[in-house]
């Protein structure tokens, strides 16, 4: 099983880069709606193919085949499931890129730029670019629905892993809704349970659970192993977001100020939190200063920086980080998988956590 899974985990990235293209080969005739549509489609294209991790598909995948799913992980089927769930990233990126006001995605215009770009001088431009990407995120949207609710899996596994989606779709924009509200409260009225159910809903969910659990539903595991699944990812997803403020903090550029980044939008990060936490009341007032300004200049965000550094919080959260990862290497332990799947699940998960680190 361990050979097998490790040439499966060799093939699949080129297998899902393969699939996303030959999709929307396919969908072409579909949506040949005239000259005014095509450009659309061709950024909508454009955007879902832009190099990415595919942590959501490639968990899918793997955890279906880990779960001793019957198809093979070419299978027309499998590659459909996992290509869902990047579509319903794509999704979630395009609105969440609109709500961010972001101009860059994958180091390119974020989709209502490149509809803003093909408009030209045109001075309503900006608005009809964020109006057509509103509706592109829910052709999207549908677009993962069907292709899940059309993969060649049996009954009743198809229908509850539909289900299970959409129940986590519905998880996902409750946490939107949460990251938004809670943006614009001051750092001091937030409370770090409230930033961890946040990343919870919002990206723990639909980036980690969902997929683990949707590939078990399909592959017919029973429902204590899509539990334990559930409960060994949201130690686990919690941790990855954790590595990725960290990440993203790292590498923060303030002359970038059109890259997406938490820092430059004023986000209530767990990072920021344990700095204010940490923090002695004069800085702690100056931190609070600066993430309510609305013009986020130079000097403002280098102190930000600055604060972070020295309240200590970068090496609280590399230590939350590391015992989240234990925590739920022992939930795998604890589960009622068999050895055999437990294996197959973690070399999965270390083959994840490695990628996310080297992206």
């Amino acid at each position: 099983m361990e050979s097998v899974q490790r040439r499966e985990i060799e093939m699949l990235p080129s297998l899902l880069e393969k699939e996303i293209q030959a999709f929307f080969h396919r969908q072409k005739e579909r949506y040949e709606y005239g000259d005014l549509f095509e450009p659309i489609y061709f950024d909508l294209c454009e955007f879902v193919g832009r190099k990415g991790k595919r942590i959501r598909p490639l968990l899918f995948a793997l955890t279906y085949r880990a779960l001793g799913g019957p198809k093979t992980i070419a299978d027309p089927a499998v590659l459909a499931g996992a290509l869902s769930l990047e579509l319903l990233h794509a999704f979630v990126l395009v609105h969440d890129d609109l709500i961010d006001r972001s101009e860059k995605r994958r180091g390119l215009p974020t989709f209502h730029k490149l509809v803003e770009q093909r408009l030209g001088r045109l001075s309503n431009a900006e608005r009809t670019g964020q109006g057509v990407a509103v509706v592109v995120g829910d052709l999207l949207f549908a677009l993962a629905v069907e292709t899940l609710q059309t993969a060649d899996f049996e009954e009743p596994h198809r229908s509850a892993a539909l289900r299970k989606l959409l129940a986590y779709i519905t998880d996902t924009g409750v946490g939107e809704i949460f990251d938004i509200l809670l943006g614009a409260r001051d750092i001091g009225r937030v409370t770090s349970e409230e930033i961890e159910r946040t990343y919870l809903l919002k990206t723990t969910r639909y980036t980690f659970e969902a997929p683990c659990v949707l590939g078990a539903i399909l592959a017919g595991a029973p429902a204590q192993t899509q539990e334990d699944l559930a409960a060994v990812m949201e130690p686990l997803g919690l941790a990855f977001q954790i590595q990725n403020d960290l990440l993203e903090f790292s590498h923060f550029d303030s002359q970038d100020q059109l890259l997406p980044t938490d820092l430059l939008e004023g986000k209530k990060t767990l990072l920021v939190r344990e700095a204010y936490e940490r923090l002695n009341d004069v800085d702690r007032s100056f931190l609070q200063m600066c993430l309510q300004n609305p013009t986020r200049n130079d000097s403002n965000i280098s102190k930000v920086q600055d604060l972070i550094r020295k309240s200590g919080a970068i090496a609280a959260m590399q230590e939350r980080c590391q015992a989240l990862f234990e925590e739920a290497s022992a939930q795998l332990g604890r589960s009622r998988l068999a050895p055999a799947e437990q294996a197959s699940f973690s070399q999965a998960l270390g083959w994840v956590r490695q990628s996310v680190r080297a992206a």
